[in-house]
């Protein structure tokens, strides 16, 4: 399958050191660099406010435009610089207007400057099988713990049909398109490898990946 996708274009970044000052959106927010040698902890986000720890600023922009690492050009060194942001607004937000909060924020602190470019790119859509869903709705809470890789194989709790599609995306070196139409949150594990093996040896721009695991 190929499509016209977004891309993000990245331009001059340079930190800029504030601490629980108000920006666009967030009614306080902190900016620091992370402590090194430090893991990164996932991104959390509650109706209002949005956690980072350790986290790289490509990781923050992926999150930011809710783009893989394949639609993201900028900067060699995006992976190199990790932040820890603490943000909070003044009234309970959703995941969507947190992001472009998040933008704002990087745009303000870290002057990024972006612009969005749209180009045809093969892409993978995740589908459901006609049988449906073959992994589980998740039955308990909190935040998704950091995604376990071993050999192919990926498996995760509590994360939703975009978790999966982002995740995934690195790996097969593609953007995945979630298609599935499904809004819950599952645990799942799923073995990518002949996706991969697939992705690496053929450049035919058409495909669609059934999810295959339980979990």
């Amino acid at each position: 399958m190929r499509i016209t996708a977004s891309t993000l274009a990245l331009f001059a970044c340079s930190f800029l050191a504030r601490s629980q000052a108000p920006t666009a959106g967030f009614e306080a927010a902190s900016v620091r660099l992370a402590v090194a040698n430090r893991d990164p902890e996932p991104i959390q986000s509650t109706p209002g406010s949005l956690t980072i720890r350790g986290q790289s600023l490509q990781a923050c922009l992926q999150w930011a435009y809710g783009m893989p690492r394949v639609q993201i050009s900028g900067p060699g060194w995006l992976n190199d610089v990790r932040l820890d942001i603490l943000a909070k607004a003044a009234r309970p937000a959703d995941d969507a207007h947190l992001r472009m909060m998040l933008r704002s924020l990087l745009a303000e602190r870290m002057s990024v400057t972006s612009h969005i470019e749209r180009k045809e790119m093969p892409v993978y859509a995740l589908t459901l099988s006609e049988g449906g869903a073959k992994f589980h709705e998740s039955t308990t809470e909190g935040p998704p713990p950091p995604w376990r890789s071993s050999e192919g194989v990926l498996s995760a709790v509590r994360v939703s049909m975009s978790d999966l599609a982002e995740q995934i995306s690195e790996p097969l070196n593609r953007p995945v398109i979630d298609a599935t139409g499904l809004k819950s949150r599952y645990d799942i594990r799923i073995d990518i490898s002949a996706y991969m093996l697939s992705a690496a040896s053929s450049e035919r721009g058409a495909g669609e990946m059934d999810p295959m695991s339980t979990g």
